[in-house]
């Protein structure tokens, strides 16, 4: 089927990325989720059974007729209300601003939101690291005609972030106009903290939470 697909050449290949690459060629020697010789460590095998302690699992949902209508695309008021509070909770206690339902939206999974996002940009230089979601490079592609990509290389003696100091040279001198990341970065799990320097602050950061 692939060779018939690339034969027509309307399609591009895409590649599997890490993850979904594993559990692909896991799935040709057995694999299954729940099957009981084998451990998901790619994804983290979360907990999907009762937990010693825990709240109970929810393993009943009634649904109004209504709610089989569509739905907000960017999530309900209630839902995107309740995580601008608890993220005023976590990281905004004290802080004259705080973040309302108007800073956030849901998206069902990475990609969507990145094409809502890349989407509403200008046409700008938007700068990206490596390593980090693998997701970008392949969704800053979709864009070229208006988004150019820039590169930041994370190096190993830096632990494979890009220092303050780096990220504001790279912005003053190739112009950047954006910047995407993930916090918590996957896959080194690192977090962004501390304040802004007064010029990587005047520029967007495109940033999620998977």
């Amino acid at each position: 089927m692939s060779e018939t697909i690339e034969q027509l050449g309307a399609f591009r290949h895409v590649p599997y990325m890490g993850v979904i690459y594993v559990v692909h060629e896991a799935s040709k020697l057995g694999f299954w989720n729940g099957h009981p010789d084998w451990c998901n460590l790619g994804q983290g095998q979360p907990e999907v059974g009762d937990i010693p302690g825990a709240p109970p699992r929810v393993d009943e949902i009634r649904f109004d007729p209504a709610d089989h209508a569509y739905g907000p695309v960017g999530g309900t008021d209630d839902l995107r209300q309740a995580i601008a509070e608890h993220y005023n909770r976590l990281y905004r206690q004290g802080k004259a601003s705080q973040y309302t339902k108007d800073n956030v939206t849901i998206a069902d999974g990475g990609r969507l939101i990145l094409t809502r996002a890349f989407a509403a940009l200008s046409s700008v230089k938007l700068a990206y690291k490596t390593p980090d979601y693998t997701a970008y490079e392949d969704m800053i592609g979709l864009h070229l005609s208006r988004v150019q990509p820039v590169l930041l290389r994370g190096k190993a003696e830096d632990g494979f972030s890009i220092p303050a100091g780096v990220l504001e040279k790279e912005v003053v001198e190739q112009g950047i106009g954006a910047f995407v990341l993930s916090n918590p970065c996957n896959p080194t799990g690192q977090v962004v903290s501390g304040g802004n320097s007064t010029t990587t602050s005047e520029f967007p950061a495109i940033t999620g939470a998977r």
